[in-house]
């Protein structure tokens, strides 16, 4: 089978996607991605072939987009603002394609998988259909019902204009009716690959006989590998240490939130791993209670860890939960809420806090709160449901059944 994949944005959208490539390619089906060039390294790793390099800088689009509600509405017109761009090497790609496989954020996917007459896939790494539940996005994840339904409509009115100014007059050009309904137009004639914990994130009961989806689990990938030996060896030289790493996404002025972190890890005589990640945390600081690094395997570290401090995107909370150890969330963007209230509704860390309110005091508490044994045992419990979760081979099954 000839299968298009695309994504855009962070890490978190785009290395699955290269991962999912990279297993069609082993089970010997014919895959083509279309990722930001920021990707290009990681995907030659994988050993797939990248059809299409997107002229997006990665790291700048997350920096523009800021936080806050506001950068959901910043992060949609980004994109619509590419529209032209996507439908070309998607139209190209998609020739003689089987399959069409994109994350949610590839507004043009519908319109092309129809126009080609072959079945789009769409994954989501957080619970993006609307219903009873609050939306990713919003700060306030513990509203009613009806107020969580107006924020879904709200959504819905942004992407009904994109759609109304940037999709639909591609669609006439094609031949194919104008798309009336943002929900309609996602989720009618697309399969919703919910690639996330279905026990972290339980479906809706509004979803039923309305969405075609499945849960398949997160994509994990190649989480698991050998630590530095430096690593190690600070790990092994003294109380089981923190992680603090925020991935992709940035902060507005890393050297003061790293003198934080510092000055809380000294208050509570906690042990530290600082992720520098994006924005750049960690100041190179080492000393024998504070070890920073690059690029390092989650899979490996997490469950060395006392705890993990982050950001709340999806890929980081699933392997701090697979790995059974509690999390403390800082969010700023997106889904990033939805995960820090998540993981503290269900009892496996503190309440979270956004960036610019967190303090030296609230993040020496964060600390040591994430010691509490009756959070680690909420960890583990669900930590065994998810070791033999696999959703990288869940949705290779479901696209080429």
């Amino acid at each position: 089978m000839k299968i298009v994949l695309s994504s855009r944005g962070s890490r978190g959208d785009v290395y699955p996607i290269i991962e999912i490539a990279a297993a069609l390619k082993q089970a010997g089906h014919e895959p083509h991605i279309c990722v930001p060039r920021e990707f290009e390294d990681y995907s030659l790793k994988y050993g797939v072939n990248t059809s299409v390099y997107k002229d997006e800088d990665a790291r700048k689009l997350m920096k523009e987009v800021g936080s806050g509600l506001g950068a959901m509405k910043k992060a949609m017109n980004l994109f619509a603002g590419s529209v032209d761009e996507q439908f070309e090497f998607m139209l190209n790609a998609t020739e003689n394609a089987d399959a069409l496989i994109t994350t949610v954020n590839e507004i043009v996917a519908p319109t092309v998988a129809e126009y080609r007459k072959i079945p789009h896939y769409r994954i989501t790494f957080t619970p993006a259909l609307p219903g009873n539940h609050p939306p990713p996005f919003m700060p306030w994840q513990n509203l009613p019902a009806a107020i969580n339904r107006t924020g879904w409509k709200g959504l819905a009115m942004i992407s009904k204009f994109i759609i109304n100014k940037f999709i639909n007059k591609k669609r006439e050009e094609l031949g194919l009716k104008p798309a009336k309904s943002s929900d309609r137009y996602h989720t009618g004639n697309s399969h919703t690959l919910l690639a996330i914990n279905r026990v972290l994130a339980p479906p809706c009961r509004a979803w039923d006989k309305k969405y075609k989806y499945d849960y398949t689990g997160y994509c994990y990938g190649q989480i698991f590998d050998k630590l530095n030996p430096e690593l190690l060896n600070f790990i092994n030289t003294g109380k089981r240490p923190v992680y603090i790493g925020f991935g992709s996404v940035h902060l507005k002025n890393p050297k003061q939130f790293t003198d934080m972190i510092i000055e809380a890890a000294k208050k509570t005589g906690t042990r530290i791993v600082i992720g520098k990640g994006w924005t750049g945390l960690g100041n190179g600081y080492i000393n024998k209670d504070i070890f920073t690094v690059g690029d390092v395997p989650h899979g490996s570290l997490f469950p060395e860890m006392a705890g993990i401090i982050h950001h709340g995107g999806s890929g980081t909370t699933h392997t701090a939960a697979r790995s059974g150890i509690p999390q403390f969330i800082l969010p700023q963007i997106i889904d990033q809420y939805y995960w820090g209230n998540q993981i503290h509704k269900q009892g496996m860390g503190p309440k979270p806090v956004i960036p610019k309110k967190i303090t030296v005091e609230k993040l020496a508490a964060a600390m040591d709160a994430l010691k509490n044994g009756n959070y680690r045992t909420k960890a583990e419990l669900l930590s065994r449901s998810m070791q033999h979760e696999d959703g990288v081979a869940k949705i290779l099954n479901i696209v080429t059944k």
